[in-house]
């Protein structure tokens, strides 16, 4: 077997996971996997920044795929066992979450005939790293910081260079309502221990009930 198709395994298996615990987390059946729905891996730097990107196509029916660069995968997929979660993996990890969450929210959306909005999904895929994350890290004993994420969320990332005015706009604009999300309904509610985080039971059911409306009635719900 060689070091491409080993690495593509490892990335469609850690796809997997991601939307097994979304799936789970939200209650939804997955209809269409996001590794089935994988482009060729681009190539680039191996010490590019991590880069993803849902591509969508609609004409008669809907056409969707995922695409990542090579050194995203790669530093998601193959780590040091010793010291499994530096900086470059964990923020590889976070571009793979986001691209899965934006494609199962448009998959489950489409699925009942319903909208999104890429405001919308970039919204849900801030929330889905504070969820998926901490589980991913679990799994190897290993725990996260939510603040500390939230924190790296909102102030740690950087915009790909080359995005439109009109896209940088939007990735600010989710990261406002996500910050304004985690100040008022979500940090309050999490548990300071280490048992709950983003299963504290009030959190996860809001968290349900929000996944499943429209973006207009999620706004005023965050703004309330």
């Amino acid at each position: 077997m060689t070091v491409a198709v080993t690495t593509l395994t490892k990335l469609k298996e850690l796809i997997a996971r991601i939307e097994r615990i979304l799936a789970e987390y939200y209650g939804f059946e997955i209809v269409l996997s996001a590794s089935d729905c994988l482009l060729t891996l681009e190539q680039g730097e191996p010490e590019a920044a991590p880069a993803g990107e849902m591509l969508v196509a609609q004409e008669d029916d809907l056409y969707v795929g995922l695409k990542f660069s090579r050194s995203t995968v790669e530093q998601a997929v193959i780590y040091e066992e010793l010291d499994p979660f530096t900086s470059r993996r964990i923020a590889a990890l976070l571009v793979i979450i986001e691209e899965v969450s934006h494609f199962h929210l448009l998959t489950q959306r489409a699925q009942f005939d319903l909208a999104t909005t890429r405001l919308e999904m970039e919204w849900q895929a801030e929330v889905d790293k504070l969820i998926v994350l901490p589980e991913l890290v679990g799994e190897c004993g290993a725990r996260v910081v939510l603040r500390g994420l939230r924190h790296f969320i909102v102030l740690g990332f950087k915009l790909r260079d080359g995005l439109s005015l009109e896209d940088s706009l939007r990735y600010r604009e989710a990261t406002y309502y996500f910050e304004q999300f985690w100040q008022e309904k979500l940090a309050p509610q999490i548990s300071h221990g280490v048992d709950f985080g983003m299963r504290e039971p009030a959190v996860r059911g809001k968290l349900r009930e929000l996944y499943r409306l429209p973006w207009s009635e999620k706004t005023a719900i965050i703004a309330a």
